[in-house]
């Protein structure tokens, strides 16, 4: 069985060019194991998370400081991430259509699509470096302690709860 097909680069070296579309099945399987696992284990521990959200013990004078309606991305954002996924799905329809029989000048559409993502990740980098707070992406003491703790509970050992809220500086 071959699963990878190679050729000979101009340089002389193998190169792989072609990998076994049963792998296709070997992915989508994953996926599915993955979906069942998943929703086995949110149903039994669902219950638990559940109640303990129930019994968190919110005060009122917390519940009074959140905001009726929270911001969570920027229009800048959200257009980004909305370019790099318009970008990814043409390289992989012009990746992937070709191999299934639709004709089509795809080099050219997939050159533009790849340039295009090229640019908006080459300007998320420059904004999260420089214009967003770049130190607030990397964990702290704290993130390192609410990890373990989390990993802790969902291990079922006992550990404090981690922190619940979490503060944005204004202006952000």
């Amino acid at each position: 069985m071959n699963l990878i097909e190679w050729a000979q680069s101009p340089w002389g070296g193998q190169v792989p060019i072609h990998i076994s579309w049963s792998l296709l099945w070997v992915s989508a399987i994953g996926a599915i194991a993955f979906l069942i696992v998943h929703a086995l284990y949110v149903m039994i521990t669902g219950k638990a998370a559940a109640h303990a959200a129930a019994s968190s013990g919110v005060s009122s004078a917390e519940a009074a400081r959140i905001p009726e309606q929270v911001t969570r991305h920027s229009f800048g954002a959200r257009f980004f991430h909305g370019i790099m996924a318009l970008s990814m799905f043409a390289l992989l329809f012009t990746a992937f259509l070709p191999k299934v029989g639709v004709q089509f000048p795809w080099v050219t559409w997939h050159w533009i699509a790849g340039i295009v993502l090229t640019i908006s990740v080459l300007y998320h980098i420059i904004h999260a470096s420089f214009v967003l707070d770049f130190w607030s992406i990397w964990p702290d003491a704290q993130d390192r302690i609410d990890a373990r703790n989390r990993l802790k509970l969902a291990m079922g050992q006992s550990a404090p709860e981690p922190k619940k809220i979490c503060q944005v500086p204004a202006g952000k």
